[in-house]
């Protein structure tokens, strides 16, 4: 069964977008390399607020901006 697997967390997981310091949606340029992607991020995600953020809590996304968002292909 194929299932679609394309949501908020997927593409946190897979690095198309961060949460930036501010607790804001930061979006990553190879977002634009996948349309699909891309539209669903400018769509659901692009210039929110992420409600979870929180001071405490800005440990493990700066973990994951550094080590799992995308900002450059890999080479």
């Amino acid at each position: 069964m194929l299932a679609c697997t394309l949501g908020c967390d997927a593409v946190y997981e897979h690095g198309y977008v961060a949460v930036t310091p501010e607790g804001g949606v930061q979006v990553s340029p190879l977002a634009a390399e996948i349309p699909e992607v891309e539209a669903y991020i400018q769509e659901k995600l692009a210039g929110r607020i992420v409600s979870w953020w929180t001071p405490s809590r800005e440990t493990y996304y700066l973990w994951h901006r550094t080590h799992t968002f995308k900002t450059a292909p890999p080479l």
